[in-house]
């Protein structure tokens, strides 16, 4: 009986080791299954990514089809604006660079906005029918002294916009209406090829240019131009001659001498008192 009992114990302790076993594999099961799994999921995520790397691929690939010309054109205006160094017609950058005349207008447009948008000292500014990449104006004091002549001095700028809308004009003229600066500002101007001077007896008469035309956007027709200069400048009833603006400067110095011969008597009368 006592043998009896333990082999049925030792059965009993056979049977737990079975059911151990048996739990063993119903774990082994699950981590095979959850292996399964995850090797599942992973290839369907490696899947996944391969077609969203295709999608990626095949979406820049179009877009780079799509934009290549124009990116290509766009930058041919931007490398036009810059190596010219002076204002450009729509027209003119249409013919050189063989691109469609509105296309053109469009790119150049949409390039003025970008430089807009950036932060950087350089500007696409419209100029009459032209337009022109330059330093903003607030950067140009700081670097004016870097060019090589390009930038011209305001006084010399206002000498040259007196010229261009009184033209023809004499020197003699210019100068009494600018004062005797007006002879360096007049050789400036001759040496960088805007204005063109003629002998006239004792003087010579000044005129501008089709280079000055051409680099601030103006026309070549005198007439034109002057209409051109009055409405940008905001000039109201038209321009008056060389010698009115004499009469009219020896008026106001005439009045300033007055004025200070007065203020002079009042202060000695009330020295006296």
């Amino acid at each position: 009986m006592d043998l009896d009992e333990d082999v049925v114990e030792e059965m009993d302790l056979d049977e737990d080791v079975v059911e151990e076993m048996d739990l063993d594999e119903d774990v082994l099961q699950l981590e095979d299954k959850e292996v399964e799994e995850k090797e599942e999921d992973t290839t369907e995520d490696s899947a996944e990514t391969d077609e969203q790397k295709e999608t990626k691929e095949e979406n820049r690939g179009i877009s780079v089809k799509e934009l290549t010309e124009k990116s290509k054109q766009r930058n041919l205006i931007e490398a036009a604006m810059f190596i010219a160094g002076r204002p450009i017609g729509i027209e003119e950058l249409s013919i050189k660079l063989e691109i469609g005349k509105k296309e053109a207008e469009e790119l150049l447009k949409d390039l003025a906005f970008d430089y807009m948008d950036r932060i950087t000292p350089i500007e696409i500014v419209q100029v009459g029918e032209k337009f022109s990449m330059q330093i903003k104006p607030e950067y140009t004091d700081d670097v004016k002294s870097f060019t090589t002549g390009g930038l011209i001095p305001e006084a010399v700028m206002r000498t040259l916009t007196i010229i261009a809308l009184k033209q023809p004009i004499k020197k003699s003229l210019l100068v009494k209406i600018r004062g005797s600066g007006a002879y360096q500002h007049v050789k400036f101007l001759e040496e960088r090829g805007f204005i063109d001077s003629m002998k006239s007896g004792r003087t010579s008469v000044l005129e501008t240019n089709d280079q000055f035309s051409d680099t601030f956007g103006l026309s070549r027709n005198k007439k034109r131009l002057k209409k051109q200069l009055i409405g940008q400048l905001g000039i109201e009833g038209g321009i008056k001659s060389g010698e009115q603006e004499i009469e009219e400067q020896k008026a106001r110095k005439k009045k300033l001498k007055k004025k200070a011969n007065n203020i002079q008597e009042t202060e000695e009368t009330e020295e006296t008192e």
